[in-house]
């Protein structure tokens, strides 16, 4: 953890956990679709140190809201002309791949870059487990920056389930926070609007808060995140071993497509 702030208090209290949740709802809206001139006058009303419930005292932190503090102006001054560009970055980002910036999870741990993989479900039973499913996963996969953020968020409301909080925890070093730094490092590098820039920078900081935050949780003790490449190479030597183990017959009816 990059945050320089000792954890405080121990497990969070149905009003902070509200507040967290609350938070996350926040941050999945920013990243789920292009800002309108009514969302960007919203964000600006509100002074950009009070958005967020969970405070984000550390230097990272301090330094993400400040950039988009600064991005929120440019991008309100610029008009219609700026909501254009925001809306085609956006695109280019979530939508198109333009920039080679997946905002899912599987492309950045499977050994070959591919959608909807191995980490797309084991994310996909973490949401079973809480009785949770993708309405539509063919629109957005279950490993999707927007579901993970939002399934975080509903574990932060279940206020009357106190092992929430600690599968949270577990939840963002398993997934989220072992590839959402390589993601927003990449949309940084080559978004073309300050804004998107910021969002990645300040999603995340929060998410290290979080974390921190989460760790004074008995049980919730910050650990070391597991390499991306690391996971990499773990499904690498899996895949090999299952083509070892697996042998074809030369001819089974039925098994080769017939026309």
């Amino acid at each position: 953890m990059n945050e320089s702030t000792a954890p405080s208090g121990g497990t969070p209290d149905r009003e902070e956990r509200l507040g967290l949740a609350r938070d996350l709802r926040l941050l999945a809206l920013l990243h789920d679709r292009e800002p309108t001139a009514d969302l960007l006058a919203m964000l600006r009303r509100t002074p950009v140190g009070d958005l967020f419930e969970l405070p984000l005292a550390s230097e990272r932190g301090v330094e993400a809201l400040d950039f988009f503090d600064k991005a929120l102006a440019i991008a309100v001054a610029g008009g219609s002309a700026r909501l254009d560009e925001l809306a085609a970055d956006h695109a280019a980002i979530y939508l198109t791949y333009a920039h080679r910036a997946a905002p899912t999870e599987s492309p950045w741990i499977d050994p070959e870059g591919l959608m909807a993989q191995q980490p797309m479900f084991a994310v996909r039973d973490w949401y079973g487990h809480w009785g949770l499913e993708v309405p539509d996963w063919r629109r957005r996969n279950d490993d999707h920056l927007v579901v993970q953020l939002g399934f975080l968020a509903h574990l932060m409301e279940a206020v009357d389930h106190p092992a929430a909080p600690v599968d949270a925890a577990r939840f963002l070093d398993r997934h989220l926070l072992r590839w959402f730094d390589a993601f927003a490092e990449r949309v940084k590098a080559r978004c073309w609007t300050a804004y998107w820039a910021a969002v990645a920078a300040l999603t995340s900081a929060w998410l290290q808060a979080f974390r921190l935050r989460l760790s004074a949780i008995p049980g919730c003790e910050t650990t070391e995140i597991e390499p991306i490449e690391a996971e990499r190479e773990r499904l690498r030597a899996e895949a090999t071993r299952n083509d070892a183990n697996c042998t074809t017959p030369s001819h089974v009816p039925g098994l080769a497509p017939s026309w």
